[in-house]
């Protein structure tokens, strides 16, 4: 896996005691700020679909909207989601008068529309067979996906040694450009601000849900970047 450091520019912060005030145990101390990156693939993909169906009654409405998100639960069951990944969002029914007929001889008439939307969650691996299986059952609409970790803390561990590293360096470089060289660590905060997770590559994409796919759907899920910062206090003495 490729690490990437970030090159910020680290805060340096010298301390040295006076001449009156220096005793051996008041050393003289060096704050450094380190930053590291690493570039991690996830592995979760998440959408979102829903199915819309009209009758002239409520109940026809929502029954066809059952039986066409039944369709499409068996289906992603069968591509490999397990029946937790599949979770109901939403379920609407609303009626509208419409206006039906020739232009001149239109009446109105009471129309029920049911929607129903769901959430599927599974592997970055089976994900575009997910999306085919969803389609070719009789979603409506397909949004997605969105990627990210079955392991929360996924890259953290490697981006903050990055940290940690960066942080080491530029302590060293700075300390000898003084005149002095770094005995020990003080103090070190490993998250003076939140990590970061920023996606680089997301790739792919849903296919429209109104037409059955030819050609099997392939996502590329990329890379997502995993920032970490970390705050370091150095004990430094003349070198």
């Amino acid at each position: 896996m490729p690490v990437r450091i970030a090159a910020a520019v680290a805060a340096l912060s010298l301390i040295v005691p006076s001449a009156a005030a220096a005793d051996a145990s008041t050393p003289s101390t060096l704050s450094v700020d380190g930053s590291g990156s690493v570039m991690v693939t996830p592995n979760v993909a998440s959408l979102s679909l829903s199915v819309a169906r009209s009758a002239a009654r409520s109940s026809a409405a929502l029954s066809a909207a059952n039986r066409r998100v039944a369709a499409i639960v068996s289906a992603v069951r069968a591509a490999g989601v397990p029946a937790v990944g599949i979770q109901t969002d939403s379920i609407d029914v609303s009626g509208a008068t419409v206006r039906v007929g020739p232009r001149r001889h239109q009446h109105r008439v009471r129309r029920y529309t049911a929607t129903e939307s769901l959430s599927i969650t599974s592997t970055t691996s089976i994900v575009g067979r997910v999306i085919d299986a969803a389609t070719r059952a009789g979603a409506d609409s397909i949004d997605g996906p969105d990627f990210s970790f079955s392991n929360p803390s996924a890259g953290v561990v490697a981006a903050t040694n990055a940290a940690l590293a960066d942080a080491r360096r530029r302590a060293n470089a700075a300390a000898a450009t003084l005149g002095y060289s770094v005995t020990g660590v003080q103090s070190v905060d490993l998250n003076p601000q939140s990590t970061v997770v920023s996606p680089v590559s997301a790739g792919g994409g849903a296919p429209g849900a109104t037409s059955t796919p030819t050609t099997p759907t392939h996502i590329h899920p990329g890379a997502e970047e995993v920032d970490a910062t970390v705050a370091i206090v150095y004990t430094i003495a003349p070198g």
